[in-house]
């Protein structure tokens, strides 16, 4: 059996006799994400801001491309389709609307009426955005837990030296992933906030 290999076996990179120029690209990468995050910010979800979720079922295999342009042109704002669970299960996602319950309301009927009778409209659900603001100060602490969870252990389990190259390693790795999306304007959700805590194990692990 042939495996792939996408870094040959033999490669030799001197990285030690280089390491002054790796530190500075990490540390202008670094600096870079948190400017970024700074001053462009990141594109908060409907988890984070409030909004519409409709569940939908289709008869077959969801063409997501065609939901799309129907959705596109609505005038509702961001609006999001995955694919879960099954293939012809959808999430919907529908940024908040000015105004009260009437304008939520409102939004729904345009995206039922625009994707028409054919489907089944399983669960429709309004984030407000007091529960949105919650979510997000949740997020907060459940990443911040961990990275103090994660500081403790290397308190223990390494020397000092050791110790605070693994804490380098790993804040660089957070906030470059962070920055990352500060960059291409990827939604950052409560999804986002689990691959962030998995990223700081594996970072950890690594070290």
């Amino acid at each position: 059996m042939i495996g792939f290999n996408l870094i040959p076996a033999d490669i030799n990179i001197r990285f030690i006799p280089r390491r002054v120029i790796f530190f500075i690209f990490s540390a202008l990468i670094v600096a870079a994400s948190v400017g970024l995050f700074t001053i462009k910010g990141l594109s908060y979800g409907i988890d984070f801001q409030g909004g519409i979720m409709i569940d939908v079922r289709t008869s077959g295999p969801a063409d997501l491309g065609q939901m799309r342009s129907k959705l596109g042109n609505l005038g509702l704002g961001e609006v999001s389709l995955q694919e879960f669970g099954q293939p012809d299960d959808v999430l919907i996602r529908v940024q908040r609307q000015d105004g009260g319950e009437a304008a939520q309301q409102a939004a729904v009927v345009k995206v039922k009426t625009a994707l028409g009778s054919g489907l089944e409209y399983r669960r429709t659900e309004f984030v407000g955005p007091k529960v949105s603001d919650e979510l997000f100060w949740d997020g907060v602490r459940a990443v911040s837990y961990a990275i103090l969870a994660i500081l403790i252990y290397i308190w223990f389990r390494f020397e000092w030296q050791f110790g605070l190259g693994a804490v380098i390693a790993l804040l660089h790795d957070v906030l470059t992933t962070i920055g990352l999306f500060a960059l291409l304007g990827l939604e950052f959700n409560l999804s986002t906030v689990a691959a962030i805590l998995t990223i700081a194990g594996y970072s950890i692990n690594d070290t």
